[in-house]
């Protein structure tokens, strides 16, 4: 972590960050309206799913890869915030998802680009999504292997 990423200055956009990620959090969820999250990621996104994939922000339903949970909650547990210049940061994000299969389902970590919008939103460029592990009798581990 660099001294300016926790500067004071940078205090507004760090909450505008964290206002993201949890509102990702929020809307993904079962029967997620997917092309809706697409307003927390920039237009030419690109994000990595677990098996290596790479899809854009309005395929994010291959996520679930036509299976999802018919319950599903995620909570972010801890944000790491490193401002790359004045309009790009890199975030790693540590969370859990608990489903109707088993709670917890699988956890990890999101890896995300940020950049910094000419009208001062902050959306995602980049996102990898990196499971740690995941429960044998879950979701995840039967959709992505354990």
């Amino acid at each position: 972590m660099t001294a300016d990423s926790l500067d004071q200055a940078r205090a507004d956009d760090r909450a505008l960050i964290t206002a993201v990620m949890h509102r990702y959090c929020n809307m993904a969820r079962e029967n997620a309206d997917f092309a809706g999250m697409s307003v927390i990621y920039t237009d030419d996104a690109r994000i990595t799913l677990p098996d290596g994939t790479e899809v854009g922000a309005v395929e994010m339903a291959e996520v679930v890869k036509g299976g999802g949970p018919t319950f599903i909650r995620h909570h972010a547990t801890t944000l790491d915030i490193v401002f790359r210049g004045a309009d790009a940061a890199d975030v790693v994000t540590m969370y859990i998802a608990i489903t109707d299969q088993a709670a917890p389902d699988h956890w990890g970590e999101w890896r995300d680009h940020f950049v910094k919008q000419a009208d001062g939103r902050w959306l995602i460029d980049r996102r990898v999504i990196c499971v740690d592990g995941a429960a044998p009798a879950g979701w995840c581990a039967a959709v992505y292997g354990s």
